[in-house]
């Protein structure tokens, strides 16, 4: 096994780079369980039903002219639905569609640089390539 760098990951909206991006997380969504237990049943029995992709996040640094960061908040804004695409530094890519909840947020501190942050609600079906 060979442990892909994270270093040099991209995510885009659209065709448009998110620029400074600092961290991600996300695809952490799970099936809903469907309770199947009947009147025969020793003990309680589940099935599972569609999976559902949950969110993504990403934290940044803010840069209010960086096209990709605008196209966050614009879509935060309008509500539309964005399609998004994370590339690893192997070529593999995460393909999906969201809708961006918050683009806005940003923290900052004592001795610290500001930070912001977006997150998305993954709708449909992740496609990995």
């Amino acid at each position: 096994m060979t442990a892909i760098n994270a270093q040099g990951t991209t995510f885009t909206i659209g065709a448009t780079e998110v620029g400074g991006m600092k961290s991600y997380s996300g695809f952490d969504g799970e099936a809903t369980e469907k309770d199947v237990t009947n009147l025969a049943s020793t003990a309680k029995e589940f099935t599972l039903g569609l999976i559902d992709n949950g969110s993504f996040g990403i934290e940044f640094f803010p840069d209010f002219g960086d096209a990709g960061q605008e196209a966050l908040r614009a879509a935060a804004i309008s509500g539309a639905s964005g399609t998004f695409v994370l590339t690893l530094t192997d070529s593999t890519t995460a393909t999906f569609t969201g809708y961006v909840k918050t683009a806005h947020k940003i923290d900052g501190s004592v001795d610290g640089v500001v930070e912001g942050s977006a997150s998305i609600r993954i709708t449909g079906a992740v496609t990995w390539a």
